[in-house]
């Protein structure tokens, strides 16, 4: 065996990882019930998550295959499926934490609002990553479309369960009505978003 084939069987140890307390403990609580070691089971974990939409896809085409179901009426459970266990817009204040520098927080993300339009059509944020923990927004909907301007670093956006890394200077938009969710990916992350129209009485934004 060769030294490039030896460096690609290496398993890569340039970052770590740095998981939140509770994730920590919930691993290490498995670890005494199965006998399996943090580290295999974390991999574990992300991979059942990264591979988790081929998995859907893939049982999808089974069903429908199989004539239980017709594509349509398979697309229908699915988006039914995201709506249970995503936050309507009109519950994702409880998402968003106020700080004491007139900013609101949620998951790794921080959050200003830069502009809003006196005809209450659009709102302009600020957003950049407040910490490395990498953490997301729980995946949510708005009644308006979202335009996602990412200006420095990389983020992981995930849009109906389907997610990809968009980085400066990429841009995105999200749908009405789509459920999603968003995390920075390096500390250096920073975008611009506009809301169209706004969600009512969501703070901070709209009172």
């Amino acid at each position: 065996m060769d030294s490039s084939q030896r460096e690609t069987d290496q398993p890569r140890t340039h970052k770590h990882l740095v998981l939140d307390e509770d994730v920590h403990r919930a691993l290490k609580k498995k670890k005494s019930e199965t006998g399996v070691n943090v580290k295999d089971l974390g991999n574990s974990v992300l991979r059942s998550v990264l591979e988790r939409p081929l998995l859907t896809e893939a049982i999808g085409r089974r069903i429908v295959s199989s004539g239980l179901l017709s594509e349509a009426e398979f697309s229908e459970l699915r988006k039914e499926a995201l709506r249970d266990i995503t936050q309507p817009h009109s519950k994702t204040g409880s998402v968003f934490q106020p700080t004491a520098n007139n900013t609101f927080t949620a998951g790794s993300w921080e959050m200003r609002e830069l502009a809003c339009d006196l005809e209450n059509q659009f709102q302009v944020f600020m957003m950049w990553a407040r910490d490395l923990q990498f953490r997301s927004i729980p995946l949510h909907t708005h009644d308006g479309m979202e335009y996602w301007l990412v200006l420095s670093g990389a983020m992981m956006m995930t849009v109906d369960a389907e997610s990809q890394v968009l980085k400066a200077p990429e841009t995105h938009v999200v749908r009405q009505g789509e459920s999603h969710s968003s995390a920075p990916l390096s500390l250096e992350t920073m975008l611009i978003v506009v809301l169209t129209p706004p969600n009512k009485g969501l703070p901070p934004w709209v009172e």
